[in-house]
């Protein structure tokens, strides 16, 4: 008994000392807040890009669901989700190198 109270109590300082982006973000103030909400906006990113690659991908791949995925809908989903990351990387890549070199203003840059 003891023991196992012992674990819970663990459990629960683990949990608490786990904080969620959105705690952070409001405990931040100045810099960290600003790193706080680009780790967010990151994060929100990347759930994005693997929603629509889940969701590109089995319909390109799996035309009938079933209990499992046959070999070839396994090896598809695997093409697919490379050439989906490869391509996501190549269009930020020259996205940021052209506002690098100045070719493209960012919107937030520019006068109205």
């Amino acid at each position: 008994e003891a023991h196992r109270l012992g674990g819970r109590r663990r459990r629960r300082r683990r949990r608490a000392c786990a904080m969620d982006p959105m705690d952070r973000l409001g405990q931040a103030s100045g810099p960290d807040q600003a790193a706080a909400l680009a780790q967010f906006q990151q994060l929100l990113e990347s759930q994005k890009t693997l929603a629509k690659l889940t969701g590109t991908c089995f319909e390109a791949c799996v035309q009938s669901p079933g209990k499992s995925l046959g070999n070839s809908q396994q090896v598809c989903l695997w093409r697919c989700a490379q050439r989906y990351m490869e391509t996501q990387h190549f269009i930020q890549k020259y996205c940021q190198d052209k506002l690098r070199s100045g070719e493209w203003e960012h919107p937030a840059t520019r006068q109205h």
